[in-house]
């Protein structure tokens, strides 16, 4: 397990409305929120701080309260593949909990983060007496469950610069400010960071950015990316592998 956890005040983090803005408990009113918050402990995280390793023991489930936290599965040769990153609202531990296994990937703190922690006694509890949030968390695993069958399709199926398109795509519509050079969004992760996220490596991470701007698609400038051909960035996020190294 990692080291013992740095704690902080409750009452700085506000307890049950972080547990508010996870979905499947907001079906409970306030009241039985802060009882709920009154089982959780808080943890503060550095950034590049572990939360979990994989193969750590689940003794409970993880809210998000500020930052955020990557998954990842790292390989023999030392490549990492993150399956996901979550942030504030998001939960990291729950199917652990219910299987009774060990942490499947590991977690670590993208920039520095709170979270709290609910022991896994209190969370099955809670399942087992409100049939409403056991439903949610039921709708919540299913939800992971088709995002993970579409990461394994997108890894699988699409060459690298479809998965470095949708991801260049998704940051613009999350983070992108219309201006009148185009779409733009701040880019913080370096070429190999953004190869563990889409499946790739470094080098074709480079090669398919370069191309991107031979191509008029995409400009970048210092930790940032602007996108001028906005039809043209969509009509490369589709299409099927067809043997190419990307």
């Amino acid at each position: 397990m990692p080291t013992e956890p740095r704690t902080m005040a409750m009452s700085a983090l506000d307890p049950p409305e972080t547990l508010r803005r996870v979905p499947f408990f907001a079906v409970l009113p306030l009241e039985e929120l802060k009882v709920l918050a009154g089982h959780c402990m808080a943890r503060r995280l550095l950034k590049d701080e572990t939360l979990v390793a994989e193969g750590d023991p689940c003794d409970g489930l993880f809210v998000v309260q500020a930052g955020a936290v990557k998954l990842f599965k790292m390989a023999e040769n030392g490549r990492e593949q993150i399956l996901v990153i979550e942030r504030a609202g998001s939960t990291v531990g729950e199917l652990t909990v219910f299987d009774g296994g060990k942490f499947p990937a590991s977690a670590v703190a993208v920039e520095d983060s709170t979270l709290l922690f609910l022991p896994k006694r209190e969370f099955l509890e809670l399942c087992q007496r409100n049939s409403e949030v056991a439903f949610a968390v039921i709708r919540s695993l299913a939800w992971r469950f088709r995002y993970l069958a579409s990461l394994v399709e997108e890894l699988s199926l699409k060459e690298v610069s479809h998965r470095l398109a949708r991801f260049l795509r998704d940051r613009a519509l999350n983070l992108g400010v219309r201006t009148k050079r185009g779409i733009e969004f701040p880019l913080e992760e370096t070429n190999q960071e953004i190869g563990a996220e889409i499946g790739t490596v470094r080098d074709l991470v480079s090669r398919n950015l370069r191309r991107f701007v031979d191509r008029g698609i995409i400009r970048l400038e210092r930790r940032k990316v602007i996108v001028l051909d906005t039809a043209e960035l969509e009509a490369q996020v589709s299409g099927a592998k067809r043997g190419s190294a990307g």
